[in-house]
């Protein structure tokens, strides 16, 4: 090879050297405006939700979690409930009542009763459409005897 060549191939090198810097420092600048308007998308989403944990327990040894479920700000436990399984429900003058969860129904010697931790598990006084759950609630239903 001769000397007009190595300058050819020093040029090639060069100028890829070049480019693939261009291409990294503008995919860096891409990253970076994609993580701040990623951030910025993430803290509009707090403001316009809570985060709360359901807990099923089908009364025969199996409990499901679902775990930091996102909700709109002022979802009520039924509502919420319906979005994380599927559910039956009755309203009353009472207020709305679960009648099946997951194809779980309730029968003449079982029903759906829901409850809440606060420093243990506390039964629900109201309807699941009238409790409207909080950031960090933890709320559970349980299929319960009558026994």
């Amino acid at each position: 090879m001769n000397e007009n060549t190595y300058k050819l191939v020093a040029v090639v090198f060069l100028c890829t050297t070049i480019a693939a810097g261009a291409l990294a420092v503008n995919y860096n600048y891409q990253l970076s405006t994609l993580q701040k308007n990623y951030q910025a998308v993430l803290d509009e989403l707090d403001d316009m939700t809570v985060q709360v944990d359901i807990m099923i327990d089908y009364g025969d040894g199996i409990i499901t979690w679902f775990n930091d479920t996102r909700i709109p700000v002022g979802s009520n436990l039924l509502d919420t409930t319906g979005i994380t399984c599927d559910i039956d429900y009755q309203a009353s003058d009472f207020g709305s009542f679960i009648t099946s969860i997951n194809g779980v129904e309730q029968d003449a010697m079982h029903f759906w009763l829901w409850s809440f931790y606060e420093g243990g598990w506390n039964m629900g006084s109201v309807g699941a459409d009238q409790y409207t759950l909080h950031d960090g609630d933890v709320v559970g239903w349980t299929y319960t005897s009558f026994e």
